[in-house]
């Protein structure tokens, strides 16, 4: 198997540049993949062990990107898949040589120009402000605390799944407060039924949200300039 895997890193053209990584095709109902993952300057390239899974796509065509963890992330296409009744395809890789570092990954969220989603959270956080939180589940929750450090908001929980570090300007639709105690943050996410549907985080509050503080928020969101009446 290293050397299949050799053999198609050789392949690869030289004048691509970029980071490769050594992966494994995760599936459902059949055999996991082995391939390489190039990151390219116009495009993410997997090639596979088995050439017909080869694929290469192009920034604009990769739907949304989601960093699970620094060895694992997902790429959601607009493949139709024929027998999930057209829902779009997404290809699940875990990482066994290399690694999707915050640089590498900020290359490619660069590149992609689209939300995506980052797991991945500081364990220190240089917050201008932050509250202790439970972000509510369909069924229980898990606790954490939000924390607000210039363009992005970072949720920092044990849970590692529910981690989440958002950019303003990027991932995040809107914010709303219904009382002093309950935060929504509405993001866009890798909902696999639609895309353009934001996906919401609710949030109970341990303390009361600080009303200036969400007004500066706000403000800041929406790229808005506050004025003193």
């Amino acid at each position: 198997m290293k050397r299949v895997l050799l053999f198609l890193l050789l392949l690869i053209p030289q004048s691509l540049s970029g980071q490769t990584l050594t992966v494994t095709l995760k599936k459902r109902l059949w055999a996991d993949g082995r391939g390489i993952v190039q990151i390219g300057e116009k495009a993410i390239t997997y090639e596979a062990s088995k050439k017909d899974e080869s694929r290469t796509w192009e920034y604009p065509d990769i739907q949304h990107f989601d960093r699970i963890s620094t060895k694992e992330f997902v790429i959601l296409t607009y493949e139709d898949r024929r027998l999930a009744f057209g829902r779009d395809r997404q290809f699940h890789f875990v990482i066994t040589e290399g690694e999707l570092d915050d640089g590498l990954f900020h290359t490619i969220t660069a590149r992609l120009g689209k939300p995506v989603t980052d797991r991945v959270v500081p364990a220190q956080v240089a917050a201008e402000y932050s509250v202790p939180a439970k972000h509510v589940h369909t069924f229980g929750g898990c606790e954490g605390v939000l924390k607000f450090a210039g363009d992005t908001i970072d949720y920092l929980t044990e849970h590692r799944e529910d981690a989440r570090e958002w950019k303003l300007g990027r991932d995040v639709q809107s914010v709303w407060s219904a009382d002093p105690y309950q935060l929504e943050i509405h993001a866009y996410d890798n909902n696999r039924r639609e895309f353009s549907r934001t996906r919401v985080y609710n949030f109970q509050l341990k303390e009361a949200l600080d009303p200036d503080f969400y007004r500066i928020l706000k403000l800041k969101l929406y790229n808005l300039e506050a004025h003193d009446r």
